[in-house]
């Protein structure tokens, strides 16, 4: 990864408070913005990966369908 230590800093700190290496383990308290993607995450993963394309082309409802569920991201 390129970037300085303090540009990593930086970002860190951006996404939330008191970074730290447990057991191997990247722990960090998110800021209070991230807690609502957190949350909902889980659901929205699961639709997103229903509607996941295969090896079959896509029809024009799975785009529309996918369309759906990128936009509760914005």
């Amino acid at each position: 990864m390129t970037g300085g230590l303090e540009l990593k800093k930086e970002i860190l700190l951006a996404l939330g408070k008191t970074p730290i290496i447990k057991d191997k383990k990247f722990i960090i308290e998110p800021n209070e913005w991230l807690v609502p993607i957190k949350n909902t995450y889980p659901a929205l993963e699961a639709e997103y990966l229903r509607l996941e394309p295969t090896k079959m082309p896509i029809n024009k409802a799975k785009t529309e369908a996918l369309a759906s569920v990128r936009a509760h991201w914005l």
